[in-house]
């Protein structure tokens, strides 16, 4: 049984007895070479303020960095993948700076099709059909909704199988039933003048037969989130479970806290002002105990989006809750085995999963891909930041 992964924007496949053959993109690799050939030549025309140097770097006074990456230079991550219509044949979605796209990947023959790629299209989530040979795509719309969309195998729409004022994602196609879905499904609060959004609800499951319009809510707590939802052959209902993300101030006790550390944090703001200027114009810091500074210590972890949550990668190492895995311990693997049936918790610090043909399931805490079957777990791999894995 082979396993997709996307670690830390890079895509793998995970095969028994084989070491993991990292999948690269023709497209992206040709477009990043093109640009960098062009900032070769004539870059030093065009360069943005934000990549000018100087005594202090607009970058370093503002906390600004290029649009692609910290040096400014064009970088392709993975974001999505999923089997097509036999082993040989997958579907990813890259996103190569500012754009996104959709493709096609052969790999017998090593070849990738790019069926389309466009500026400020997102994408939270997709499945192959084989019953119809088609993709289900969960495709955000300009004012911040996402709808289920229908596109045929050359990419090209055929129309939206959800609507409403909502945020669907995570669609997965349900065995036995050629025009199923199960997917996660978010309200949205909005501005009263402007209309901007401003939050979501929690993550509710939903299963949806789209020939013929029929609808069920499997899934809805207010006080959690189910997300990345799979439905075995049986009916058997997976989700990752974790807490609502409340508002700041729905929080009990952040006041007091606030009040209680305010005196720690001015004195780290202003300590952490007079260390800038003394690097800049003295080249030393200020703080010197414990041996010289190393660059690892000023390394910025950067941040990870995975099913609609902000995760500070900082806290990997720092935070208890995490306790070195990708995201805490409140992220929970569950089984529902039917409607109204009691929950089941079958792992914790759950950042993705998905499920084979036969039922087995196979999740990751973002740097373990493991296997249960039978209630054993078995390590098929480990990696660092896997934010997403797909059985094929």
């Amino acid at each position: 049984m082979k396993t997709l992964s996307i670690a830390n924007g890079e895509l793998w496949l995970h095969a028994p007895g084989a070491a993991p053959r990292q999948i690269e993109s023709p497209f992206a690799k040709e477009l990043i070479e093109r640009d960098l050939q062009s900032r070769r030549t004539t870059g030093w025309k065009n360069a943005p303020r934000e990549q000018q140097s100087g005594m202090i770097p607009s970058a370093t006074l503002w906390g600004q960095r290029g649009p692609q990456t910290e040096n400014g230079m064009l970088a392709a991550r993975f974001e999505l993948a999923c089997r097509g219509d036999d082993d040989d044949t997958l579907y990813y979605v890259l996103a190569i700076g500012d754009t996104r796209g959709l493709f096609r990947r052969h790999l017998a023959e090593d070849r990738e099709v790019r069926l389309f790629h466009r500026t400020n299209w997102q994408c939270h989530g997709f499945a192959y059909n084989p019953a119809d040979r088609c993709l289900i795509m969960a495709v955000q719309n300009a004012n911040g909704s996402a709808h289920l969309e229908v596109y045929d195998e050359e990419g090209t729409r055929r129309g939206a199988i959800t609507d409403g004022d909502c945020v669907d994602s995570s669609p997965a196609l349900v065995p036995g039933r050629s025009k199923t879905v199960v997917y996660q499904s978010s309200g949205v609060a909005r501005h009263p003048q402007s209309g901007h959004l401003m939050a979501r609800g929690h993550g509710c499951v939903y299963v949806l037969d789209y020939a013929n319009g029929q609808l069920e809510v499997l899934l809805d707590e207010a006080r959690h989130d189910f997300v990345a939802p799979r439905m075995d052959a049986q009916g058997t209902l997976y989700a990752i479970r974790r807490p609502v993300d409340r508002p700041q101030h729905e929080r009990a006790g952040l006041a007091l806290k606030d009040t209680m550390l305010m005196p720690v944090r001015l004195l780290k703001a202003v300590f952490g002002y007079l260390n800038f200027f003394s690097m800049i114009y003295g080249k030393e810091p200020l703080r010197s105990a414990g041996g010289p500074r190393t660059p690892e210590l000023d390394q910025d972890l950067g941040r990870l989006w995975l099913h609609g949550r902000m995760i500070e990668l900082s806290k990997v190492k720092n935070d208890a809750r995490y306790d070195g895995n990708l995201v805490p311990g409140n992220w929970e693997l569950v089984r529902v085995a039917r409607a109204g049936a009691p929950v089941e918790v079958l792992g914790r610090h759950v950042a993705g999963f998905d499920l084979r043909a036969d039922g087995t399931v196979v999740y990751t805490n973002g740097f373990d891909i493991i296997e249960l079957r039978d209630g054993q777990k078995c390590t098929l791999a480990r990696q660092e930041q896997v934010a997403n894995l797909s059985a094929v």
